[in-house]
């Protein structure tokens, strides 16, 4: 990471400090992913804007959908937050904010555009610091909330849980605003080294716990356990540690993820994985129910390394939104959750340049098969697409990638 990258973030960190603190409003509500790295994104921003005596309200999403956006935006939300999602989906914010109303966009997946006239976006990507591997989005949010006040620096093992969760290592070690926020955490004692040393990491809020046990914790209760309400559990989880109701409910839910996964694997083993051209999928329909919509996209995490798979095909997971959003309520019309990932053969092409990389592909394909992608990074992205379109998304994504790089994308 170079100097003049990092100074610019900083800059726009501190322009949207001061643009808070010129607003006249003490209530602020914050939206955000309901992953590890969203969750502790959101608790981040909850306990830095408390501390400065702010109001506040969490709404944790699994994606911006344009349904949900009139729901948010409310007249009575003058200030709202997101962090780890709405820079692909920054269009479709900026059209819905009302005269008045004010928006901080905390980032780090590749921005479709960078600059609008109504909302503040910090996002590294923005400066050329990799979003995939040296920024996950709750270090962005903890480098907002020492900018905001460096008595936040407690709050580093929050940027560190954010990167554990988005798997953001390299050979094993954390680089970038990652790495920095690690440092602080480290020094301020709120993350203690393994005794055999890095990469492995304790928690003392965990009852020292080791990093990736935390992550996990986070992902039952927010991901898994979404639409039972567990990622409003999961922030308190991020900020006071485990209760007794907390550990019951990561136990359900992590029991409930793998009956519905080993059904699902089998049924590949038995049938094989369909596939058209460079792609492969599954479509796990509505059986993952009551887990929440990131499922899909870790149960084809927890596949890309098997003989079940093509490792040089590009993998799509699809799963079936439920109607009924926690906090938010009912919205109309029956989409699904698209997830792709890369298994390794096809990472190393994409590497080398012979492949596109998912933020190449999926948001044109989803565009055309009616849908949208809002959480793309190279090596993994999500998107959203009517029910009855998943078939054109298919042929839509093999077109692209045959006819690659003449094919240029489209956002």
């Amino acid at each position: 990471m170079e100097a003049w990258q990092m100074e610019k973030f900083m800059r726009s960190q501190k322009e949207a400090v001061q643009y808070l603190q010129n607003l006249p409003y003490r209530r602020a509500t914050l939206v955000h992913h309901n992953d590890t790295d969203g969750i502790a994104s959101g608790a981040i921003l909850k306990e830095s804007l408390q501390r400065e005596g702010f109001q506040t309200e969490n709404i944790p999403i699994e994606r911006v959908h344009p349904s949900f956006l009139p729901k948010i935006h409310r007249p009575d939300r003058k200030l709202i937050f997101y962090a780890d999602l709405g820079s692909q989906a920054a269009d479709l914010i900026s059209q819905n904010i009302a005269a008045g109303t004010h928006v901080i966009i905390l980032d780090h997946h590749p921005p479709f555009h960078s600059s609008f006239s109504n909302l503040i976006q910090v996002n590294p990507e923005i400066y050329e610091i990799d979003g995939d591997l040296k920024a996950s989005a709750a270090a962005v949010a903890f480098f907002w909330a020492i900018t905001l006040n460096k008595k936040n620096e407690n709050l580093a093992y929050l940027g560190v849980l954010g990167a554990i969760g988005d798997h953001q290592m390299v050979e094993g070690k954390m680089c970038g605003l990652n790495q920095m926020a690690l440092e602080i955490a480290l020094a301020k004692g709120v993350i203690h080294p393994a005794p055999q040393g890095p990469p492995f990491y304790r928690f003392p809020l965990f009852q020292g716990a080791w990093d990736y046990e935390v992550s996990r914790d986070i992902t039952d209760l927010a991901v898994n356990g979404y639409y039972r309400r567990g990622a409003e559990l999961a922030l308190n989880v991020c900020l006071e540690g485990h209760s007794e109701n907390s550990g019951r409910f990561v136990a359900e839910m992590r029991k409930i993820q793998e009956d519905r996964f080993q059904k699902e694997k089998e049924k590949i083993q038995t049938h094989g994985i369909t596939y058209q051209g460079d792609i492969q999928w599954l479509d796990v329909e509505g059986r993952l129910y009551p887990l929440g919509l990131k499922a899909i996209g870790i149960f084809c995490d927890e596949i890309i390394n098997t003989d079940w798979v093509y490792g040089d095909k590009y993998i799509v997971g699809f799963q079936d939104l439920p109607r009924d959003t926690p906090l938010l309520g009912k919205f109309e019309g029956e989409d699904t959750k698209v997830s792709m990932r890369v298994p390794p053969t096809l990472h190393e092409d994409i590497v080398k340049g012979n492949k596109p990389n998912l933020a190449e592909i999926l948001p044109r394909a989803a565009k055309e098969a009616g849908g949208f992608a809002e959480g793309c990074h190279r090596f993994a992205a999500a998107g959203t697409v009517p029910k009855n379109n998943k078939s054109a998304l298919i042929c839509s994504l093999a077109k692209i990638v045959k006819n690659w790089p003449l094919s240029s994308p489209i956002r």
